[in-house]
């Protein structure tokens, strides 16, 4: 029920059917809508409004921020989940003009909430510090950020039950490895083979300094093997000394 051609909608505050009877196009780009506006009796009800602004509206610089990721819960393939549109910059709105009465740079303060405003059909929106407008000259930057939304945002998907069983579990399994991460950085280096979960009962002797000679059936470690389990002991003690400080 947009305004498309033969098709009135209804003009918010004004009053009237706006009706469109020709599309004028210069190739695939049109180049503008050749309407009417039909304020008779007997009208008939039109089935959906616009909203719009006057001819003398103010040029401003809206912001519109919504959720950084797709997801409600982003899991461990939170790149993926980013939301590409969680900042959209419309470089070239208009703004109603009333709103000269409450917008001037003089009263921007990053210290304090500037004047916020409702924006019909997009949410609530503050003046930013970038302001520079000038409500005397009309003259200056106007920037309009968006605090809150008026709707449900649409990028935030709508997961079936198997996908939010899905990602139940890689929440879980997420929390499991922060979980062993914890654990692990309580172990001294020296104990790591016979402390530490995943090496639990692999081993059943070791030398001096604590890495494993054989494994748990008598096997003797050859000496790659004992190297490769020193290279792991090294990572694990630096990574347990940065967590001591």
């Amino acid at each position: 029920y947009r305004l498309t051609p033969n098709k009135p909608v209804g003009v918010k505050y004004h009053g009237g059917n706006l009706i469109c009877d020709e599309i004028v196009k210069d190739g695939d780009k049109i180049k503008m809508l050749k309407c009417r506006l039909d304020s008779s009796e007997g009208r008939p009800k039109p089935k959906s409004y616009i909203t719009w602004v006057p001819s003398d509206g103010i040029k401003c610089e809206v912001r519109v921020y919504g959720h950084l990721f797709t997801q409600p819960e982003p899991s461990d393939r939170w790149e993926e989940e980013l939301n590409s549109e969680s900042e959209v910059i419309h470089s070239n709105a208009i703004i109603d003009p009333s709103v000269l009465e409450l917008v001037d740079k003089k009263d921007v303060n990053e210290w304090k909430s500037n004047q916020a405003l409702q924006f019909e059909r997009l949410g609530y929106f503050v003046v930013d510090t970038d302001t520079t407008f000038d409500s005397t000259t009309r003259e200056g930057k106007l920037v309009f950020n968006r605090t809150v939304s008026l709707k449900e945002d649409k990028t935030v998907k709508k997961v079936s039950s198997h996908e939010e069983e899905q990602q139940r579990k890689r929440v879980e399994q997420q929390r499991a490895i922060a979980a062993a991460r914890d654990i692990m950085m309580t172990i001294d280096p020296k104990d790591l083979f016979k402390l530490a979960p995943e090496y639990k009962d692999k081993y059943s002797k070791f030398d001096d300094t604590g890495l494993p000679t054989h494994l748990a059936d008598g096997t003797e470690l050859t000496k790659s093997a004992k190297k490769k389990l020193d290279k792991e002991r090294a990572k694990h003690a630096k990574k347990f000394a940065k967590n001591k400080k």
